[in-house]
C-alpha cells in the first residue's frame, strides 16, 4: 500500500504516494507547495512516518529499524537542501566533510580531494574555508551540491528552491547525476516547476507532480 504523508497545511488532506525508485534511476517530482517537498524528503529518509503504508530504503522499511539503525542508514543518503542549513560554528569546508569523516573510514585528505573535485564541477575554485555568515549565498548553493553528492551515496535527494532558479548549475547537476546513476545510485529531485532551468538537462526515468491529487505520473515534454 502506498504511503501517505502527514496532512498538508494548504489542502488539509493526506496525499496518496506510490513511488518505486530503483538503483541507477532518476525521478523528478514537481510540487505545488514547498511543504509537500519537505514532507516527501522527510519520508524518504525516515524522519516522518506515513499515516499508512510503508517507506523502504534499500529494501528495508524505515519503521522497522531502531533509532541507531536509522542513523546508520541515513549516512547512505545525500541531501541537497535549503542553503541556510549550515552550522554557524563550523567552516563550510568542515561542514561538507563532517558526515563522511565521522561515518566512513576514508582519510581527511581523500575526502578533501573528492570534495574539491566536486566543488570545481559546481563552479567553485575550491572548498570554502569561511563560516556561513562570511560566505556568499551563491557559494553556499554550490557547496550544498558538493555536500549532497560527496561520498557516493546510494540515494541523493535534491530539494532547494534557489537551485531551481539557477540555470548555470543545470549542466553541472546533470553531470553529477549522470555519475551517480552510472555507479548505481538513485536520485530524487523535488522541484517547484516543470519549467525550472536546472532540471532541463537531467534525463529522468520518472516525472511526477505532487499536489492535492497525490503523486501523479507525468509525461515529460520532448
Amino acid at each position: 500500500m502506498p504511503p501517505r504523508p502527514a496532512r498538508r497545511p494548504i489542502s488539509g488532506s493526506p496525499a496518496l504516494l506510490d513511488l518505486d525508485l530503483r538503483r541507477g534511476e532518476v525521478a523528478i517530482v514537481h510540487i505545488d507547495d514547498d511543504s509537500d517537498g519537505l514532507a516527501l524528503v522527510d519520508l524518504c529518509v525516515g524522519l516522518k512516518a506515513p499515516t499508512s503504508g510503508h517507506v523502504r530504503f534499500l529494501g528495508v522499511d524505515w519503521a522497522t529499524r531502531t533509532r541507531p539503525e536509522r542513523l546508520r542508514r541515513r549516512r547512505r543518503v545525500g541531501v541537497v537542501v535549503q542553503t541556510e542549513v549550515w552550522p554557524s560554528q563550523m567552516t563550510i569546508m568542515d561542514s561538507i566533510l563532517l558526515a563522511q569523516l565521522h561515518h566512513s573510514e576514508r582519510s581527511r585528505d581523500e575526502l578533501i580531494a573528492e570534495a574539491t573535485g566536486l566543488a570545481r564541477l559546481f563552479g567553485l575554485p575550491g572548498l570554502p574555508a569561511e563560516r556561513r555568515e562570511a560566505t556568499r549565498r551563491r557559494t553556499l548553493l554550490r557547496a550544498g551540491c558538493v555536500r549532497g553528492f560527496l561520498g557516493a551515496p546510494d540515494l541523493v535527494l535534491v530539494q532547494d528552491r534557489l537551485l531551481d532558479r539557477t540555470s548555470e548549475l543545470a549542466i553541472p547537476m546533470a553531470q553529477a547525476i549522470s555519475a551517480t546513476r552510472a555507479r548505481g545510485g538513485a536520485v530524487l529531485w523535488v522541484s517547484a516547476s516543470a519549467e525550472v532551468p536546472a532540471t532541463q538537462f537531467v534525463e529522468a526515468d520518472q516525472v511526477h507532480r505532487l499536489g492535492d491529487a497525490g503523486l501523479v505520473r507525468m509525461r515529460r515534454p520532448q
